[in-house]
């Protein structure tokens, strides 16, 4: 029975790491390919980051209620 167990725990890790793994080189492979979201371009990262819309949402009100 130990045995069993066992085998169904190292069958488990080698899923899951493999998953992460897979994960990343999809990544790379859409990347090279020009394939990816344009969240994810680099280019891009700074107009859809957290920081940029406060700031963009904060001078909009301004400039609403200066109107």
């Amino acid at each position: 029975m130990k045995r069993f167990l066992m085998f169904i725990v190292v069958i488990t890790f080698l899923l899951v790491g493999n998953g992460c793994a897979s994960e990343k080189k999809a990544y790379n492979e859409k990347k090279g390919l020009m394939l990816l979201e344009n969240t994810y371009i680099g280019r891009n990262k700074y107009y859809n980051s957290k920081q940029n819309k406060e700031r963009n949402n904060k001078t909009y009100k301004k400039l609403k209620k200066n109107r």
